[in-house]
């Protein structure tokens, strides 16, 4: 397909499956703020107390693993290659993992709706509800990992500057004394249970499916950089604000918001978290669903039954239970193990599996499409006339080559006669 290019040697036009750096930075801010400071902090802090913001640093470092392995397999094009080489190991993974997406897109679904729900619209039917917040989530993953990193890259930076605001203009008492001791609860125990939170784990893994281009600054990095770090900040401030009490906040984002000084004189602040909140929610929730139908078409050959399924079995779970509550409290349970050990499984089997295709098949490899390399910029065309006086050389040297391609002589032709 012919591109036009456009500034810095980008293209306005690329194919499907492709998103910039900076795309896919700030759909890690939207996956990492949604779910992993909104709905985590408290219900860690109901078993660790004053030790939720050293499980919650913990369970980062296991999310950076599983992160790192995504994005070694993007940047080695491993999706390429192990579809161009049918391997088997690699549909297994995809099979695997679309099922865990599944899962996961189910437990995130009811507890954002379960907050929605009891905290925000207790006079709305709830099955309504559920069906209006599916509707959005179901449109952008079947449009793909495009449409949804476009929507990101538009407000996500507004949802950030939201998020700073009101961390700037926070006013209350802190007691950072509150985050100690490390271990309040047994070490065994402390680590042992950490395991039951799997379902905060591996949100990037549909990162796998896509291929990334390139823009000159490190945008991925250093949004992969802030998203942790404002996480990790964001945990550090509700455990010195709320301590044993963070275990009754629903959403810490929004709580948190509750404390800004100019709420006296502008009126209720947290509604501009509720509002990041609430559409990072639909943007991670329609990423998973578009990494269940990438897992899908990887695994099967095709992607409709993914299509299907996500919504049914979202929208089944939601409204046969009496209360989406439940669900968010079974999330913790025997299956947050499963869901931990998938969320590092798949993308490290993965990875090692890219590595010794890549070194068994080294030729394959190497033919794979470098259209994302870089390459040296193009030179600028030949002015229209000799009388310019400029580049003459280059538009002699382009008119005798053309005499080579038109002649089929080795040396351009010279004879003026």
């Amino acid at each position: 397909m012919k591109h036009t290019t456009i500034q810095h040697g980008l293209y306005k036009n690329l194919p499907d499956g492709t998103v910039y750096n900076s795309q896919a930075a700030t759909l890690i801010f939207a996956l990492g703020v949604a779910f992993k400071v909104s709905a985590a902090p408290g219900i860690l802090s109901e078993y660790y107390g004053s030790s939720t913001l050293w499980a919650y640093m913990l369970l980062s470092f296991f999310d950076l693993i599983s992160l790192c392995a995504v994005f070694a397999f993007v940047r080695m094009r491993g999706d390429g290659l192990l579809r161009t080489t049918g391997s088997k190991l690699y549909k297994l993974c995809c099979g695997a993992a679309a099922i865990w997406f599944i899962a996961k897109g189910t437990f995130y679904f009811c507890y954002c709706s379960s907050y929605l729900t009891h905290e925000l619209f207790a006079g709305v039917e709830p099955s309504i509800f559920y069906l209006l917040l599916l509707a959005p989530i179901t449109y952008m993953g079947i449009k793909g990992a495009r449409s949804i990193s476009r929507t990101c890259e538009i407000f996500v930076p507004l949802f950030f500057a939201l998020i700073l605001f009101n961390l700037v203009f926070l006013e209350t008492d802190l007691d950072i004394g509150r985050n100690l001791p490390i271990f309040a609860v047994e070490p065994k125990n402390f680590f042992s249970e950490l395991f039951h939170y799997g379902v905060w784990l591996g949100d990037a893994v549909p990162f796998a499916f896509l291929r990334i281009k390139n823009k000159r600054m490190p945008y991925l990095s250093v949004g992969v950089a802030i998203t942790y770090a404002l996480i990790n900040i964001v945990v550090f401030l509700g455990v010195a604000i709320y301590g044993e009490a963070l275990k009754t906040v629903s959403d810490l984002l929004i709580h948190i918001a509750i404390f800004n000084q100019l709420s006296m004189d502008i009126g209720r602040v947290e509604w501009t978290n509720l509002f990041a909140v609430v559409a990072m929610s639909i943007l991670s929730l329609s990423f998973i669903f578009f990494g269940c139908t990438a897992a899908s078409d990887r695994a099967i050959g095709f992607t409709l039954p993914a299509r299907i399924i996500y919504p049914i079995v979202v929208a089944v779970v939601s409204l046969a239970t009496r209360s989406t509550q439940i669900i968010s409290q079974f999330s913790i349970g025997w299956i947050g193990f499963v869901m931990f050990a998938f969320a590092l499984v798949i993308p490290l089997t993965m990875l090692g599996n890219l590595m010794y295709t890549k070194h068994k098949l080294a030729g394959i490899y190497k033919c794979l499409d470098d259209e994302y390399m870089p390459h040296p910029p193009l030179r600028p065309s030949a002015p229209d006339s000799l009388a310019d006086n400029i580049l003459v050389g280059m538009k002699e040297e382009a008119e005798a080559t053309q005499t080579v391609m038109q002649n089929g002589m080795l040396q351009p032709n010279t004879d003026d006669a």
